[in-house]
């Protein structure tokens, strides 16, 4: 297992062949952050696309974040998990504006999303947004 500090916002770890993004509650991501955030992608990933879970709770993110990140040369498929309302909604918002070019899907359940992620099927390689 590795992990990378992500501007002291947020770490990423791969474990599992799972990436692993938390952000800390309340962060707001600007274009430097999601930056930092490629390039731990990039290091942990080292040239495969892999899936990935990305904690979003109270998070915000700028215009030009949402715009490279995320990005669909190291990402196979991307669960969003949230816990309140507002996260759904800041999600549900996001999904079709996201430059994904790979399947992401909103959660409430870790469990869920890890299933998800792991599963190796074609029909959930063309679900988008479906929340659960």
């Amino acid at each position: 297992m590795s992990k990378v500090d992500i501007k002291g916002k947020g770490t990423m770890e791969l474990s599992g062949g799972v990436l692993h993004l938390t952000w800390k509650r309340g962060t707001y991501i600007g274009i430097d952050v999601a930056n930092a955030a490629l390039a731990a992608i990039t290091t942990l990933a080292q040239g495969t696309r892999l899936p990935m879970l990305v904690e979003i709770q109270g998070v915000t993110h700028s215009a030009a974040a949402r715009k490279v990140f995320p990005d669909q040369s190291s990402i196979s498929r991307m669960a969003l998990l949230g816990s309140s309302p507002v996260d759904r909604v800041i999600a549900m918002f996001r999904l079709p504006l996201a430059p994904a070019g790979f399947p992401i899907r909103y959660f409430t359940s870790r469990d869920k999303a890890m299933a998800w992620l792991l599963e190796d099927s074609e029909e959930a390689a063309t679900e988008l947004g479906n929340a659960e």
